[in-house]
């Protein structure tokens, strides 16, 4: 079964939802629920994406682990989402780390990072959604 980036956008879409719907339950203001629900949903996938990686590297693309087949269809729509940019020659494995790469660095530039104290590169972003509550 093929992965279509559309699900890829529908399971970004559905894990920020849910980040941000955790920290409003959880009493955090709207301001910060939707700043680190995008925070928390990006480093999830990132986090997917690194470790299907990493297990490709290490047992093999063709092996069918119950864990690593979930994971491979969690992680499909994503790497089919990234598809468009990756570059044709990586190796497999080598797409799923770029993919969390992309990742990674798509949360540095929507809402910047609090452990490294690096701001949001994209301001205007962030203000507009600041100036909505």
């Amino acid at each position: 079964m093929q992965a279509s980036a559309l699900r890829g956008l529908f399971y970004l879409a559905l894990a920020y939802v849910l980040a941000v719907g955790t920290f409003l339950i959880g009493g955090a203001p709207p301001i910060v629920a939707i700043y680190l629900g995008g925070t928390y949903a990006l480093t999830a996938i990132t986090a997917l994406l690194f470790s299907r990686g990493v297990l490709e590297f290490a047992i093999g693309v063709d092996r069918d682990i119950a864990f690593f087949v979930v994971l491979r269809r969690l992680t499909d729509p994503m790497l089919a989402l990234v598809a468009p940019l990756s570059p044709g020659f990586l190796l497999p494995f080598a797409v799923s780390l770029y993919g969390a790469f992309l990742f990674f660095f798509l949360k540095l530039f929507l809402f910047g990072d609090g452990f490294l104290g690096v701001p949001p590169l994209f301001i205007l972003f962030f203000l507009v959604i600041a100036s909505a509550f």
